[in-house]
């Protein structure tokens, strides 16, 4: 078995050496080939001397696609799958469940500036007329203007 993993070493080995010595071969640039006096590369012209084959570039396309397709069908399919096997694993829905909800008809102001005036006029009597605050009679709601009237010239200070 040691002998295997050596050759198998040495086969690595070489296999470099012998890159190697290619690359040492070869001109490190197109120019300098015919700049040292060599007739002609073996390397060739230095571009691609074939097009790109168009049937073949198609091909891998058309199988991408078929690809991409498949893998998009079955993603829908295996959701489909879930779905279905989760809504039947669910009870059936009750009666009141089903039932058709209607919601009740909105609270609409008719007449929205006579509101308006009758809200005014409320705040205008509490503010200018007098009535108790509580059922012993022991605090009392006065007008403003007679309010002022009392506190104009004295501290409030107690």
């Amino acid at each position: 078995m040691s002998t295997e993993r050596t050759q198998h070493r040495f086969g690595f080995v070489s296999s470099i050496i012998s890159g190697l010595a290619i690359l040492r071969r070869r001109p490190s640039s197109p120019g300098t080939a015919k700049a040292s006096g060599e007739a002609g590369s073996s390397d060739g012209p230095g571009y691609e001397t074939s097009d790109v084959h168009v049937g073949n570039t198609a091909r891998v396309m058309a199988g991408l696609m078929v690809t991409a397709l498949a893998v998009i069908g079955a993603m829908i399919w295996l959701e489909t799958m879930v779905s279905t096997d989760q809504r039947q694993a669910l009870p059936s829905l009750t009666a009141q469940q089903t039932a058709r909800l209607v919601p009740p008809p909105p609270n609409l102001q008719a007449d929205p500036y006579a509101d308006l005036a009758a809200e005014r006029a409320a705040e205008g009597r509490r503010l200018d007329g007098y009535a108790f605050l509580d059922a012993s009679r022991q605090r009392a709601r006065i007008p403003i203007d007679r309010a002022m009237a009392l506190t104009v010239g004295r501290t409030l200070d107690p």
